[in-house]
């Protein structure tokens, strides 16, 4: 019984650990995938929805519309935070 309720615990506060760290991770966009792409290739974004609000004061659907954009703007555009502006 004693073991089993320590094994429940330790398993809960690896739980909380692992969702803490991945709640904090989400602080910036990374465009450096984006940066590595030959000049002048065209780059296709799906259309998954999850905003981004830009330093231009524009909302962009998902991060690689964002990093499109910064990379046209030769990293001019800048990241404000997730979400709508």
């Amino acid at each position: 019984m004693r073991a089993t309720a320590f094994v429940l615990l330790l398993a809960l506060a690896l739980a909380m650990m692992f969702s803490i760290e991945c709640a904090t991770q989400r602080q910036q966009v990374d465009c450096s995938y984006y940066k590595k792409l030959p000049k002048g290739e065209e780059i296709f974004c799906s259309a998954i929805y999850d905003p981004i609000c830009g330093s231009d004061g524009k909302t962009y659907n998902n991060d690689c519309l964002f990093c499109t954009k910064v990379r046209r703007t030769d990293n001019k555009l800048k990241f404000v935070h997730f979400g709508k502006c």
